[in-house]
């Protein structure tokens, strides 16, 4: 299969966690459907056409024929703000705290069908998209760089491979049937484990599970178990391999 991948990067990211609703708490990295917006951005594909859906025939043939990889670039920092929200039924304020990524930056990897992979590449290329791609909010706009193109990349077992990028943990609970190892050669390496909403097509039908997401940060890892993947494929790249999903 052929594969692009482009860096996003900016001052902020604010990837909000939608089950929190008291406060802005935000993630490390985007999910898939964050990352599907910001193609969508870059190629025209709108998310909606109307007031009265919530998806559009367009976006859903996107989510639906793209898979998507990710590379944790940066170091894992946030700031935190605290902001007075005004009630409109009484005369007084509450105090709301929010999150941001601080200076993030991922690689993304994408497989998708000809006719996206080739509105993309034009799109990064000429650096004209046909929406302003962003981080999660418009307060925090996306610079998106260095594009590369592998050709005929070849599906590959995740047991005993290295890999830097994000790994889709498709375990409902924990499972001694997945396990990770660190490579000792990297000095303060870890793993980070955040869980997001996960959307998936399942008979045609648009799903969601909440997974976890496996994020190395300034490190490599070894798959030492794996799951039979049903939601994502592992593909080798270079010396390493990516998780699509």
């Amino acid at each position: 299969m052929d594969i692009l991948s482009f860096g996003i990067s900016g001052s902020f990211a604010a990837f909000r966690d939608p089950s929190v609703t008291s406060h802005q708490t935000v993630s490390f990295i985007p999910s898939k459907s964050a990352v599907i917006g910001i193609v969508g951005a870059m190629i025209g594909t709108k998310r909606s056409n109307s007031l009265s859906e919530l998806y559009s025939s367009e976006y859903l043939e996107l989510y639906k024929n793209t898979s998507i990889g990710l590379r944790f670039e940066s170091e894992p920092k946030k700031v935190v703000y605290f902001t007075n929200h005004r009630s409109l039924k009484e005369t007084k304020t509450k105090p709301v705290k929010s999150e941001l990524v601080d200076s993030p930056k991922y690689t993304v990897f994408v497989s998708s069908d000809s006719n996206t992979m080739a509105n993309l590449q034009s799109a990064i290329e000429q650096n004209k998209f046909s929406f302003s791609p962003y981080l999660g909010h418009v307060y925090c706009p996306c610079v998106v760089s260095d594009l590369k193109y592998y050709q005929n990349a070849t599906e590959s077992s995740a047991k005993n491979n290295d890999t830097s990028c994000v790994i889709l943990d498709e375990s409902d609970v924990y499972s001694n049937t997945f396990k990770i190892e660190l490579n000792p050669k990297y000095d303060g390496s870890h793993v980070i484990i955040e869980r997001h909403l996960h959307h998936f097509f399942s008979e045609d039908k648009l799903q969601s599970r909440v997974l976890k997401h496996w994020i190395p940060v300034r490190s490599v890892f070894t798959v030492a178990k794996s799951l039979e993947p049903k939601l994502s494929k592992f593909v080798k790249i270079s010396d390493e391999i990516v998780c699509l999903y």
